[in-house]
């Protein structure tokens, strides 16, 4: 595939980030449908698109960088993940084999598997839920934020550091706001 041009990506301000996590908690809420508070309990269950590197050097949000073209869709044997003309890069887990091939290709780490329930209508009634592993990458929250009406992805939302920010694009530069203050109980 061709490069088209900028493709909507987020950027981190290392210097800024504390490694506090919170965005691979709100990654991980946004993906599957809950709270925040039910994702802090369910981190061992589920796996984030995006990953907190901490090091004696750095801290930073490891994430998928929209290549384009990207490794991992040149690699998929199943075309599990693939490029659309815009650059967008989409996974379809239902193809995926888990093979791990785009792990292996992508440059900065940023996929992994995720273990995924089946269908019931899939796994025999005299079976417990069967669990199958899925390629996971950060998809920039598009259908979270589709849902919500949101400009910014979860993570962006959730860093109280303000590291992130959305490049979109057309190239606009979208800052995180300034996460709001919970209200302070009134004195009785």
């Amino acid at each position: 595939m061709k490069k088209t041009g900028l493709t909507e990506r987020i950027e981190v301000s290392m210097d800024k980030c504390k490694a506090c996590k919170r965005c691979e908690v709100a990654c991980i809420a946004a993906h599957h449908g809950i709270t925040f508070k039910e994702a802090l309990k369910s981190r061992n269950i589920f796996a984030p698109r995006v990953h907190v590197i901490k090091t004696d050097v750095f801290k930073s949000q490891v994430r998928c960088h929209q290549c384009n073209p990207a490794p991992c869709c040149q690699v998929c044997p199943t075309h599990a993940i693939t490029q659309n003309g815009d650059g967008t890069i989409v996974t379809n887990e239902h193809l995926c084999a888990a093979c791990k091939m785009c792990i292996a290709a992508c440059p900065y780490g940023a996929i992994s598997l995720e273990n995924l329930e089946m269908p019931e209508d899939y796994v025999p009634s005299d079976v417990p839920a069967a669990i199958r592993q899925t390629a996971a990458s950060c998809d920039m929250c598009r259908h979270w934020r589709e849902e919500n009406g949101k400009e910014i992805t979860a993570c962006m939302e959730a860093c109280p550091a303000q590291c992130l920010t959305l490049v979109c694009s057309d190239g606009r530069v979208i800052h995180a706001p300034k996460p709001e203050k919970k209200a302070k109980a009134e004195a009785e």
